[in-house]
């Protein structure tokens, strides 16, 4: 009886140890971290669609979706902490980017996969491009009147100029520098070849200028020759708050040059220009000018308001469909007639001119205005093209899986016998 020769196993393939690096793209491209992600998405987003009715849109899209961490005063329930959206979509970028991009297998049955989350990184870097680049504001032009000049929605602005000097620039100062939380406070500006310092205080998020007898105006409040702020309501629409400041221009050597009240006057429910506006002061033998107002710039082209046209609906003040007829004059000074109307924007120079308002309150008879929007972004049409991509990548998974699934069912045929 002979001995059997020991079965021999083929030796075991050694395992290659992850690296490091491996090991780090495996936690932050993980399907936990999406999920975690995608649900703080949800809770955000009906954080900030509740917030609205309270809150208005403008400011629930600056706690909750523009910012990178909701402020204390929104957590939820009080005292849990809570990210903001920028922070959760630079997060899915990052898990994406490692989990659906880097890390998945690079072969033909993957390429429809891997073009979608190409995509929808796109979608992500679009809106991160247009939260910081982007410019947005309104043009409102009467018939036969041109304009190149865009105003902002909500922001506000100090404009100083030198009346007459050597620099004709406008310098900007925005208002987040010298937005305080309470009226009480004060804040000084300065810029390098001034020979003088601003000093904010007052501020009011919404008011008007009244006289000092006003009795809707806290006794002791400060006044300026007769006139003071009168505080209004917050209203939730951002764009309808009208900010007001108490302004005083003080020289180098502390000797106060000029002080004012700077806000809207609100007449008969309409706003008027003061005839003091702009409030200016001497400093020596320089004069220099300040106004509060919204911001504005300059666009490349101006535009003409050739005609205005609507259409409302039978026995109603509803407006159906509107219109604006536009002839645009580019910096070479070629003319370019347009037709915008809804979601039919004039398109040029970077810029898109949308039709969204005109003045529905004047008499028939009367010259009539266009209400244009004009927005600036860098990534306007990046949305539309990471659509497309997802679309051809969703679409080749499917005809790949559709194409194995065809020859894994496929019933071999048997020829006849002969």
């Amino acid at each position: 009886m002979s001995a059997e020769s020991p079965t021999l196993s083929p030796p075991e393939t050694p395992r290659r140890r992850a690296g490091m690096m491996d090991r780090i793209l495996s936690l932050i491209g993980s399907y936990h971290i999406a999920v975690v992600v995608f649900l703080l998405m949800i809770l955000l987003t009906l954080l900030g669609t509740f917030s609205q009715k309270t809150l208005g849109l403008y400011e629930s899209l600056n706690i909750y979706f523009t910012s990178w961490v909701v402020p204390r005063e929104h957590w939820l329930l009080g005292f849990i902490p809570l990210p903001g959206m920028a922070l959760l979509l630079a997060v899915m970028f990052v898990n994406l980017l490692a989990g659906g991009v880097i890390r998945i297998r690079k072969n033909w049955r993957t390429v429809g996969n891997v073009i979608a989350h190409l995509s929808m990184l796109g979608l992500i870097a679009a809106g991160a491009v247009s939260l910081y680049y982007k410019q947005e504001g309104h043009m409102r032009i009467f018939e036969g009147e041109s304009s190149n000049r865009v105003q902002a929605f909500q922001d506000w602005v100090l404009e100083v100029r030198e009346a007459g000097g050597a620099d004709p620039r406008v310098y900007m100062i925005q208002e987040t520098a010298f937005r305080t939380d309470s009226p009480s406070e004060t804040t000084a500006l300065h810029r390098t070849g001034w020979p003088f310092e601003l000093k904010v205080s007052g501020y009011q998020k919404n008011a008007t200028i009244t006289t000092t007898g006003d009795p809707s105006v806290l006794a002791g409040s400060r006044s300026i020759d007769g006139y003071t702020l009168r505080p209004l309501p917050v209203n939730p629409q951002h764009e309808a708050n009208m900010a007001g400041i108490f302004l005083d221009a003080v020289d180098l050597s502390g000797k106060t040059v000029g002080s004012t009240v700077l806000a809207q006057v609100i007449r008969g429910g309409e706003i008027v220009t003061r005839p003091d506006a702009p409030f200016s002061f001497m400093v020596g033998d320089r004069q220099f000018a300040v106004n509060l107002t919204r911001e504005t710039w300059e666009v490349p082209f101006s535009l003409k308001l050739d005609d205005f046209k609507a259409e409302y609906y039978p026995g109603t003040s509803k407006a159906k469909e509107y219109e604006s007829n536009v002839t645009m004059t580019n910096a070479a000074g070629k003319d370019t007639k347009f037709r915008i109307w809804m979601n039919n924007p004039l398109r040029d120079s970077g810029y898109v001119a949308y039709q969204t308002s005109f003045d529905n309150v004047s008499p028939p008879g009367q010259e009539k205005y266009s209400v244009l929007t004009v927005v600036k972004n860098p990534s306007d049409q990046w949305p539309l093209y990471s659509m497309i991509a997802a679309t051809v990548g969703l679409l080749i998974t499917f005809l790949t899986k559709l194409a194995r699934f065809i020859r894994r069912t496929a019933v071999p045929v048997t020829p006849p016998a002969p």
